[in-house]
């Protein structure tokens, strides 16, 4: 019985040795697939694309003439475990990741490409 009596304080106290803590991250543009649907190819003016999906994370001028514009949304969780506050151990994990590329010639949309 005293053996129990000392031990209960030990993993009562022994939640106090971990602790984890997670956050959700998003960055970049999200783009649904409902906006993406209201691109015309061969219509739809490069000015049209920067008003509604706003400017690009990345963009491209080929020699070609070609402009490429990439939206990219990224979500990561990032984790933080502590031991008895003696060590940390932080990790992030890219959950998903969705690059949207809309290629123009003079200023209007000829391809669209997604990428998960």
């Amino acid at each position: 019985m005293k053996r129990l009596l000392i031990l209960l304080p030990c993993f009562l106290l022994s939640a106090c040795v971990y602790h984890q803590h997670t956050k959700d991250h998003r960055k970049g543009t999200e783009i649904s697939s409902q906006q993406l649907a209201s691109v015309e190819v061969g219509k739809t003016s490069k000015q049209w694309v920067l008003t509604n999906f706003g400017i690009p994370e990345r963009t491209q001028v080929e020699k070609d003439g070609l402009e490429v514009f990439e939206y990219v949304n990224e979500h990561t969780k990032s984790s933080n475990k502590s031991f008895i506050f003696l060590f940390d151990i932080d990790s992030d994990q890219t959950v998903d990741r969705k690059v949207t590329r809309l290629v123009m010639r003079d200023e209007v949309v000829v391809g669209i490409n997604t990428k998960d």
